[in-house]
């Protein structure tokens, strides 16, 4: 079993809210299946859970809770480290962040207010999900030390995704993934040489009415495949071998703080934008 203590976090954070047992238990499971990953890591078969080396490996995982399925999935690569709260924590999309010192993170407040906004309709149907729920604000550093750890053990970044490949397919089931952070591309697909996720991804040639006039390419997941000769796969096949989310739609979305909006007003999305978007999904 996983650190007991981070999964207590887990059960307080339940204990303050009015939360269905059914999604205590399923995120009470995940963050387990997170945090064994990080437990084998530091064990004391490898030499890479000396404090101070690879500091994510140190600070237990931060994840979204509560997330609702069949609707709208917002994804990022990782969290960033907060000071205040070393050993991670839990929240949900909808409160942006355990308490109001998180919940004042601009990263968070930023993206929230402009792709969702306080729209009800919206805050009921999308779901957040790093790929990897492990703290570390430099993203560049962060892909390095995952790198740099795959060649010392069986990969890392392999038994993360399968976690979180297997919490999208199985659980979340989302109609539309909104991947907000431009590392993404690395992972789901849009890179034909990068086959980490599996999902094939065509443009869409007719676009709806809310998205004319953006720059903002609209994707349909239309297959999976992989080039079986890399060791950057993993596999749909244990899901059935079949992707239980072919038709979703996909965007790929870098852009969120206000200096993006007003220079970029073309490729920006608006509460409004993704409403319009999610209902006209639901109607095809």
């Amino acid at each position: 079993m996983a650190d007991r203590e981070k999964l207590r976090m887990l059960e307080g954070f339940y204990a303050l809210r009015m939360k269905s047992d059914s999604q205590k238990e399923h995120d009470i499971r995940l963050a387990n299946k997170y945090l064994s990953i990080l437990e084998e890591v530091n064990s004391p078969e490898y030499s890479l859970g000396k404090k101070g080396n690879y500091d994510f490996l140190h600070r237990g995982i931060t994840m979204c809770c509560a997330n609702p399925q069949n609707g709208i999935l917002i994804t990022g690569i990782n969290p960033g480290y907060n000071r205040k709260f070393p050993n991670g924590g839990y929240y949900t999309f909808e409160e942006t962040m355990l308490n109001e010192e998180q919940h004042k993170s601009s990263y968070w407040r930023n993206k929230k207010k402009q792709i969702v906004g306080d729209d009800p309709f919206l805050l009921q149907r999308t779901a957040y999900l790093d790929l990897f729920p492990y703290s570390e604000s430099s993203q560049k550093k962060f892909r390095q030390e995952l790198e740099e750890i795959g060649t010392s053990i069986d990969n890392i970044q392999v038994k993360t995704l399968e976690v979180t490949l297997e919490e999208i397919e199985e659980h979340l089931r989302p109609k539309l993934i909104i991947a907000a952070n431009k590392e993404t591309a690395y992972y789901w697909g849009i890179d034909k040489k990068s086959t980490w996720l599996g999902y094939q991804l065509e443009p869409v040639a007719s676009l709806p009415s809310c998205l004319e006039g953006k720059s903002i390419i609209l994707y349909r997941i239309t297959g999976t495949g992989f080039q079986m000769e890399k060791k950057d796969r993993i596999g749909q096949d244990k899901f059935s071998g079949k992707s239980n989310i072919l038709g979703a739609y996909f965007i790929s979305y870098a852009l969120y703080d206000d200096r993006h909006v007003s220079k970029y007003p073309q490729k920006i999305l608006s509460p409004e934008i993704v409403k319009s978007l999610f209902e006209w999904i639901d109607r095809s």
